[in-house]
Order: structure tokens, then sequence, then C-alpha cells
């Protein structure tokens, strides 16, 4: 991996979002909650994406960049 001079070397990792959990699936957010439940992978998808979509509308209208 480069890295910019005089920086260290890090170690990045990535997680699953998603969990299937007693039968439901929910996502994850980075804020560290659990959203859900739903009853299959695919709502649970679609569902992500549109909690990605208002968290991004409403940074925007804050004048924040997420």
């Amino acid at each position: 991996m480069v890295v910019r001079q005089g920086e260290t070397e890090k170690n990045w990792f990535r997680t699953e979002r998603f969990s299937y959990v007693n039968g439901a699936w929910y996502f994850e957010t980075r804020e560290g909650t659990f959203q859900g439940p739903f009853e299959n992978a695919l709502e649970a998808e679609l569902e992500l994406n549109f909690y990605l979509q208002q968290t991004l509308s409403q940074s925007i209208r804050a004048g924040t960049s997420y």
C-alpha cells in the first residue's frame, strides 16, 4: 500500500455491514447502530441505500460533508 511521505503504513479492514440474527436481517451504520429487522437480505440492502441517501441529503442541507 502506498502511503504519503512521513506517514506510517496503516492496515485497513472492512467488515460486513449486514447481519443475519435469529431469522432476521440487519445492517450496521457508520455510527455503530443496527437497523432492522428486515425479512430478507434484499430488503435490508434497499433500506441501507435509502438510509445512506437520507444521511447524504441531510449533510448537504446542513452544509457538512459526510
